[in-house]
């Protein structure tokens, strides 16, 4: 897969192993790189009739997807562009829409966009009137984010509504909506209201996501995955890296120093040069390799779910706030714990709680083994 992304042209191995097409076909759904594989391989001869057809129908697939998808968009950010909300977008339909050659080549499930703070409840309550539904968040300091579903012919359409980068204390200081929206750029081809991250704040934020998903879970068809090296967020950087200037490379590495991400982005860089041949300025890797202070959001990244929650616990102010998180931790809001387990008594709550609690540490003991 690498081979092909990088422009090569490798021959199929066996011919008539359908094991290994099958092997084929669920790595690069799992990667999220089969539109951009067909673009590739639409006429390779050498390979299975097969596999490309099946990649065919899924880029097909993805195409309908994609117009769908524009459309959705496109009104939503009419509607709050009606009422003075202008959002940035960032991550995966940022990027489609202003790095790859065709939108429908950057796959994904949602779109990602930030509002500033103060208008998270309008932004809700006007996306809301389109149809727009969300689920039960477990707190307001445990989650700074509302995943709103709009279903339409072809089925549902999913917004992450963000008024903070990150649902993690420390890492969601990183970057405001103010600081995103100072350098963001339009995207035409997805709206006339349309905004996306810049090019410099896009890599930082794609070293920061590929990441945190190294002890987050990434969810594929209902299964969740812990790392951080799906093919598709290292092609993001891949992408990125080849569109900085040198002066954008000099911003990049200040605002990796200030932000304590130099240790993100030099594995997310190399991680996506081991595979892609990535073209980086060499003082690159130097600067941002270069012995410093300790990095708070790096370390966060890095460690373990209960190092985690105890950094985003010390990241909060006072000890009414590190009470109130810690609450919001243990006892999740009743109507979420109702939605989670819906075939529970109204008088189960107390277990529902201890319940929940034992389901996290077990998760968490597979995932350490």
């Amino acid at each position: 897969m690498c081979a092909v992304l990088r422009g090569e042209r490798p021959g199929w191995p066996e011919a008539d192993d359908q094991a290994l097409v099958d092997a084929f076909l669920e790595r690069s759904e799992y990667h999220g790189v089969q539109a951009l594989l067909y673009e590739r391989l639409h006429d390779a001869s050498d390979w299975p009739p097969a596999l490309l057809d099946a990649l065919h129908q899924r880029a097909i697939a993805g195409t309908m997807w994609e117009l769908r998808h524009q459309q959705v968009v496109a009104e939503m950010l009419a509607e709050l562009a009606r009422v003075g909300i202008e959002p940035v977008l960032f991550k995966g339909t940022a990027l489609a829409y202003s790095l790859y050659p065709g939108p429908a080549l950057r796959t994904r499930g949602d779109t990602d966009l930030i509002v500033p703070f103060h208008e998270r409840t309008p932004a809700i309550d006007t996306l809301a009137g389109l149809g727009f539904v969300g689920a039960l968040e477990l707190g307001e300091l445990m989650s700074y984010q509302a995943c709103l579903t709009r279903e339409v012919a072809g089925g549902g359409h999913t917004l992450d509504l963000h008024w903070k980068i990150s649902n993690s204390e420390l890492l969601s200081r990183l970057f405001s909506y103010e600081e995103l929206r100072g350098t963001a750029l339009p995207l035409p081809g997805l709206s006339p209201h349309a905004l996306g991250a810049g090019s410099v704040h896009a890599l930082l934020i794609a070293c920061m996501h590929r990441a945190g998903h190294k002890q987050a879970p990434y969810f594929v068809d209902s299964v969740a995955h812990y790392s951080g090296d799906r093919l598709i967020w290292l092609y993001d950087i891949h992408l990125l890296a080849q569109a900085l200037s040198p002066a954008q490379w000099n911003e990049f590495l200040q605002l990796a120093r200030q932000k304590s991400l130099r240790a993100v982005c030099l594995e997310g860089i190399e991680q996506t040069r081991s595979r892609f041949a990535t073209p980086v300025p060499p003082d690159v890797p130097d600067a941002l390799a270069r012995p410093g202070a300790p990095e708070p959001a790096a370390q966060y990244l890095d460690a373990r779910h209960l190092k985690r929650r105890w950094l985003d616990l010390c990241a909060h102010e006072g000890l009414a706030g590190r009470l109130r998180f810690a609450r919001e931790l243990a006892f999740p809001p009743a109507a979420y714990m109702r939605e989670r387990f819906p075939h529970a008594r109204p008088n189960w709550l107390p277990w529902l709680y201890i319940l929940r609690g034992l389901g996290g540490l077990r998760r968490r003991i597979e995932h350490h083994h």
